[in-house]
C-alpha cells in the first residue's frame, strides 16, 4: 500500500473540511474533475481556482444544487462547468446522472472523482461500480467522511430527521456506511491502491 502526505505542499490556502482534496487534486495534474453531491459547492470551486480555465467541471446532485453551484462558478470566471442534475424523487440520483454518462461514452472520462453525496450503501456502492467504469486508468477516487453514520449526522439522526427510523434500520442507522463502501469494494478490488488514508485511491494503470 503506498500512502501518500495528507497535505501535499501545493502553496493553496484551503480552510476546512475541504482542504484534503483541493490540496491533493492540485498535486494530481487531473483536468476532468467530476462530484458527486455538490451541495453549495465550496470544494469544487477551490478545484476549479486549481485549473483556472483548464479541464472540466462535472457537477452531479440535486437540479436546485447543481444550478445554484454553476452559477457561483461562472460568476467567479469558471466556464468549464458540466451540469449533471437529477431530480429529488425517492428513486432518483446521481447514479441515473452517471448511467446517462455511462451510455453516451464508450471510454472513461473522468480522472478524478469526489464522491460526497448520500454516504449510504444503497447509493454509494453503486456510484462506486458507476464510477469505476468511467474513471481512466491512473485516475484518482475521493471518498468524504470515512467515520460517518447516520446516527451521528447532525441533519439525519433520527431526533433532527424522524423519518430515518421509517426509511432505515437500526443497523444501517448506526452503521459506518461510506466506510462499507471502501472497505468491501474498493479495497478488496486489486485495481485500486490507497493513496490517502480512508480517503483517496488511485485506480492502477497509467494515465
Amino acid at each position: 500500500m503506498t500512502v501518500t502526505r495528507a497535505y501535499p505542499e501545493t502553496g493553496l490556502k484551503v480552510d476546512g473540511p475541504n482542504r484534503i482534496t483541493v490540496e491533493f487534486f492540485a498535486s494530481t495534474g487531473c483536468r476532468r474533475y467530476a462530484e458527486l453531491g455538490v451541495y453549495r459547492g465550496d470544494t469544487v470551486l477551490g478545484v476549479a481556482e486549481v485549473l483556472r480555465g483548464d479541464g472540466e467541471l462535472h457537477l452531479f446532485d440535486y437540479e436546485d444544487r447543481v444550478a445554484d453551484v454553476a452559477a457561483r462558478l461562472r460568476a467567479d470566471g469558471h466556464d468549464n462547468v458540466v451540469e449533471h442534475p437529477n431530480t429529488r424523487r425517492l428513486m432518483d440520483s446521481y447514479n441515473w446522472s452517471l448511467m446517462r454518462v455511462l451510455a453516451e461514452h464508450a471510454a472513461p472520462v473522468f480522472d478524478y472523482v469526489y464522491l460526497d453525496g448520500a454516504h449510504t450503501w444503497a447509493h454509494d456502492a453503486l456510484a462506486f461500480l458507476l464510477v469505476d467504469r468511467l474513471l481512466v486508468p491512473g485516475g484518482y477516487l475521493d471518498f468524504d467522511d470515512y467515520a460517518w453514520t447516520l446516527r451521528h449526522s447532525p441533519s439525519m439522526n433520527p431526533a433532527a430527521f424522524p423519518d430515518v427510523e421509517r426509511l432505515y434500520t437500526d443497523e444501517q442507522i448506526d452503521a459506518r456506511q461510506v466506510a462499507l463502501v471502501v472497505d468491501l469494494l474498493v479495497r478488496l478490488d486489486g485495481r485500486y491502491e490507497e493513496v490517502v488514508p480512508d480517503k483517496v485511491f488511485r485506480k492502477r494503470g497509467l494515465a
